[in-house]
C-alpha cells in the first residue's frame, strides 16, 4: 500500500494538434484540484427468479469532471472564471462629463473613470459657476472616482466635471464563449517526494458560481469544468481520449 498526499503546480494552456499543450501559464496557488470520473449505465432486471435481480449492466458513456479552487485573483484567472474579455484603458482627460439630472445634496456620484486628479466641477449656467471643493462637494474617493455633493442650492443643473484619470485594466464579464484549456499538473507526493504528472487535453470551464466580493478572511474562488473527449489524442493508446497520469521513475 502506497500512501499519498499530492501537491503541485497547476498550469493551463491552449491545446495544440496531436493532443499536445501550447505555452502554459501557472494559475498560482491552487489548493484543490479534484478529478471525478463517471460512467453512465443502464441496468436490466431478470424476470425468471421472482426476485428481479440485476442480470446485466450496459455501459452507455464515460464522463470526467474537474473542480479547481484558486487563491490568486490575477487578471488571467479572472478572465477564465468570469468568461471575460480584457481591455487596457490608457490615462486621459475628461471635460464636460455631465452629472445625472435631479441630483441632490448628500448624493454620491460615480464618475466614468477612476484614479482622478485635477478635478473641477462647474454648473450648467450659460456662464458656468465653479463649485468649491469641501464646501459644495467632496471627493469621496480619488481611486474610485466618487464625488459627494454637499450644497447645491445656488447652482444650475446639470453639473459638469473635468478631470484627469489614470490607466486601468477593464475586465468585462460574460463576454466570451466557454474557455477550453489544456491542463497540466506538475505534482509531488508529499509523503515520499515522488513525482506525478497529470495531463487533461480538453478542459472546458464553467463560469465561477460564487465570487466573493467582500471577505472576512482570505479570498478564494472555485471553478468547475467538463473534461472533453479528444478524438485525436485517443488515436494514440499512450495518450487516451481524456487525459493521462504519469508516474516518472526517480533516477
Amino acid at each position: 500500500m502506497q500512501d499519498f498526499s499530492f501537491q503541485g503546480k497547476l498550469y493551463l494552456g491552449n491545446r495544440l494538434p496531436g493532443g499536445r499543450p501550447g505555452a502554459l501559464r501557472w494559475v498560482g496557488d491552487a489548493p484543490k484540484c479534484d478529478l471525478t470520473l463517471k460512467t453512465e449505465t443502464e441496468t436490466r432486471k431478470e424476470s425468471y427468479s421472482g426476485n428481479r435481480l440485476t442480470s446485466a449492466v450496459l455501459q452507455k458513456g464515460k464522463e470526467a469532471e474537474l473542480t479547481v479552487a484558486i487563491n490568486w485573483a490575477d487578471i488571467d484567472n479572472l478572465l477564465l472564471g468570469l468568461y471575460a474579455s480584457k481591455a487596457s484603458i490608457a490615462a486621459g482627460t475628461v471635460t464636460g462629463e455631465a452629472f445625472p439630472a435631479g441630483i441632490a445634496t448628500n448624493d454620491v456620484i460615480a464618475l466614468d473613470h477612476t484614479t482622478i486628479s485635477q478635478f473641477v466641477l462647474t454648473d450648467g449656467n450659460a456662464a458656468p459657476a465653479t463649485l468649491v471643493a469641501n464646501t459644495h462637494y467632496r471627493i469621496e474617493s480619488v481611486r474610485a472616482g466618487l464625488i459627494k455633493l454637499l450644497n447645491l442650492a445656488a447652482f444650475t443643473q446639470p453639473l459638469r466635471a473635468a478631470y484627469r484619470y489614470g490607466a486601468r485594466t477593464s475586465v468585462a464579464m460574460l463576454t466570451t464563449s466557454a474557455p477550453e484549456r489544456f491542463l497540466y499538473l506538475d505534482g509531488t507526493n508529499s509523503i515520499d517526494n515522488a513525482p506525478v504528472q497529470v495531463r487533461l487535453y480538453r478542459v472546458q470551464f464553467n463560469p465561477v458560481s460564487n465570487l466573493g466580493l467582500i471577505h472576512e478572511s482570505f479570498g478564494q474562488f472555485e471553478l468547475t469544468a467538463s473534461v472533453l473527449f479528444d478524438a485525436e489524442a485517443a488515436a494514440d493508446p499512450l495518450l487516451g481520449g481524456f487525459g493521462r497520469l504519469d508516474l516518472p521513475e526517480v533516477v
